[in-house]
């Protein structure tokens, strides 16, 4: 049998990427043999991401790239299981590398980016490869082209869970409208950049709630004096039923008919009133600005150019709408190895 040096397995890591004692045992299963055992190595990682390929990856990065004149710019998710991974130096090296091939590339879709090549190889096989190594599913999950003619900002947050491309659109001074809105939408991720992006149905949807509500409050107040009235007919002591108790029976009795006797047009206008109120939550451009809580973001963005306009926005948050599942930290799954290698 051929002696396995440290240098034989230094070789097969640098070409297969493997660990060291997947590399000296393929080595040693092929006698020496460096090819034989680049091709068991193959066998034995491919058949690791396959039997990985069903776990569920929401933890990751997001991350944006832009080209030099700020025109053209790409947001990418990559995901793997747990934030131990996402902390490591390659799975960052990687996701950076993603967000760069995809405004390199041209990926305008996630088929598009898998395929892209990277020295000889598909993003999506060194994905694999990640996914081989670590034991932890790699996946590049969506990715986002962005183009303009005027300005695109972005934002990541510093832990690489939030990203935001906003592309600006006017004269003057763009860049920092874009910086300014990127960060509103990181801060309180907007459903809607402009009002007219609701549509009817969700409009028609938030006025039922608000006419829910409505009803909800009348008849509150209504079961509220039903039960102070109840609580006085059933009183044991004639003198329980002080002045102060006959007050309040009078101010639930004038509330519950101010509320019950309201005509339709003044509850047309509450209805209004709250899916307004809903609209400057959900909608970015009517929300309170960040900056100057007292204006609008729409408001906000005309003190600093009154030309600018908001084209697009692009919002990634790591992991928003997966099913997370429970895993374990990483601490815990050490200690259960050396309990199950105690074992054995």
């Amino acid at each position: 049998m051929a002696t396995i040096t440290a240098a034989m397995v230094k070789q097969l890591r640098d070409r297969s990427g493997a660990g060291m004692s997947d590399c000296k045992g393929a080595l040693t299963e092929a006698d020496g043999d460096l090819d034989k055992a680049f091709e068991l190595l193959q066998v034995k990682l491919r058949g690791k991401v396959e039997n990985r390929s069903g776990r569920v990856a929401t933890e990751g990065a997001a991350l944006t790239e832009l080209s030099a004149d700020a025109k053209t710019a790409a947001i990418v998710e990559v995901n793997c299981q747990t934030d131990f991974v996402a902390n490591g130096d390659g799975f960052k090296q990687f996701a950076r590398l993603a967000a760069q091939t995809a405004l390199k590339s041209g990926a305008a879709d996630l088929a598009a980016l898998e395929s892209a090549n990277v020295d000889g190889k598909t993003l999506k096989e060194l994905c694999d490869d990640l996914t081989a190594k670590s034991g932890e599913k790699h996946a590049l999950r969506r990715v986002e082209r962005v183009t303009t003619t005027g300005h695109i900002g972005s934002y990541v947050h510093f832990n690489s869970k939030i990203a935001v491309l906003v592309a600006v659109e006017g004269d003057g001074d763009l860049a920092t409208v874009a910086e300014e809105v990127a960060i509103q939408a990181a801060s309180l991720k907007p459903s809607y950049v402009h009002r007219s992006e609701v549509g009817a149905d969700e409009i028609a949807k938030q006025k039922e709630i608000a006419a829910a509500q409505i009803k909800a409050e009348e008849d509150d107040a209504v079961a509220e004096l039903a039960a102070w009235e109840k609580r006085m007919q059933e009183a044991q002591d004639p003198s329980e039923i002080t002045d102060a108790v006959k007050a309040k029976q009078a101010e639930l009795a004038k509330k519950a008919k101010s509320l019950s006797s309201r005509p339709q047009q003044a509850k047309d206008k509450i209805i209004e009133g709250k899916v307004n109120k809903w609209m400057t939550d959900v909608v970015l451009l009517d929300q309170a600005s960040v900056k100057e809580s007292k204006l609008s973001l729409a408001a906000y963005i005309a003190t600093l150019n009154k030309s600018a306009k908001v084209a697009k926005v692009v919002r990634f948050e790591v992991g928003e709408g997966a099913e997370k599942v429970a895993t374990k930290d990483f601490a815990a799954e050490v200690a259960e190895m050396e309990a199950k290698a105690a074992k054995a």
